[in-house]
C-alpha cells in the first residue's frame, strides 16, 4: 500500500511540474527567436536550456527559501514581478521588430541563439519565478523525510527529461516551417510574451497587496 502511495505522489509531481513548466510555450518562443538557425543548432540550444532549467529547479528546491529570504531579502512577489517585467520587455521587442528579410538576418536574436539560452529561454521563460516558487512550495508540502525527498527529486529529474524530449520533437518539426511562417510565429510569440509578462506582474502585485 505504501508503494502505491509513493507511485501516486511520484506521478503527481511529474504532471504538476510539467504543466507549470509549459515547455510548448518555450519551444514556440525559441522557434520565433531562431529563424536563421538550423535544426541542429536548435537541438543544441534545447539541450542547454533543459540543463540550465534543471539546475535552477534543483537549486531553488534545495536552497530557494534561504537564497531569497535570508541572503537577498527578496520576497517571492518581487521576484515574480521582476521576471514578468523582463518577459514583457522581450515580448515588446519581438512585436515591434521589422519583418523584412534584411532585418531578420541582422537581428541578433536570430543569429545568436546560444546567447539566449540562459536568459530569456531557460529563465525566466521555461523556469521563471512562478515555476521556482511552485517547485519550492511542492517540496515543502511533502513530509520532511528521506524517502519523500528521493521521490521528489527523482520526479523532478524525470520531468526535465520529458521536457527535453518535448523540445526535441518541436525542433524536429520546425524544419517543415517556412521562414515566413516563423516570422508570423515570432509576432504571435511576442504578443504571447506580453500577456505572460503582464500576467506575472499582476499576480505578483495581487499577492503583495493581499499580504498587506
Amino acid at each position: 500500500m505504501e508503494n502505491i502511495n509513493y507511485i501516486q505522489i511520484f506521478c503527481t509531481i511529474i504532471i504538476q511540474i510539467y504543466i507549470i513548466l509549459n515547455p510548448p510555450t518555450s519551444i514556440t518562443v525559441m522557434l520565433g527567436m531562431s529563424q536563421s538557425n538550423t535544426v541542429i543548432e536548435r537541438l543544441q540550444a534545447s539541450k542547454q536550456i533543459c540543463i540550465v532549467g534543471a539546475i535552477l529547479l534543483f537549486a531553488f528546491a534545495l536552497f530557494g527559501k534561504v537564497i531569497l529570504n535570508d541572503i537577498f531579502c527578496i520576497s517571492t512577489e518581487a521576484f515574480q514581478v521582476g521576471g514578468g517585467l523582463f518577459i514583457l520587455l522581450i515580448g515588446l521587442s519581438m512585436v515591434t521588430a521589422k519583418n523584412s528579410d534584411s532585418d531578420v538576418k541582422s537581428d541578433s536574436t536570430t543569429q545568436n541563439l546560444s546567447s539566449l539560452v540562459i536568459t530569456p529561454l531557460a529563465t525566466p521563460l521555461l523556469v521563471g519565478p512562478g515555476t521556482m516558487t511552485a517547485t519550492l512550495v511542492k517540496r515543502m508540502e511533502l513530509p520532511d523525510s528521506f524517502d519523500y525527498a528521493i521521490i521528489f527529486y527523482l520526479a523532478l529529474a524525470v520531468t526535465m527529461i520529458l521536457v527535453y524530449f518535448t523540445f526535441v520533437l518541436g525542433c524536429k518539426f520546425s524544419k517543415y516551417l517556412q521562414p515566413k511562417v516563423l516570422r508570423v510565429i515570432r509576432k504571435l510569440v511576442g504578443i504571447l510574451l506580453l500577456c505572460i509578462g503582464t500576467s506575472a506582474i499582476l499576480k505578483g502585485v495581487k499577492v503583495f497587496t493581499q499580504s498587506l
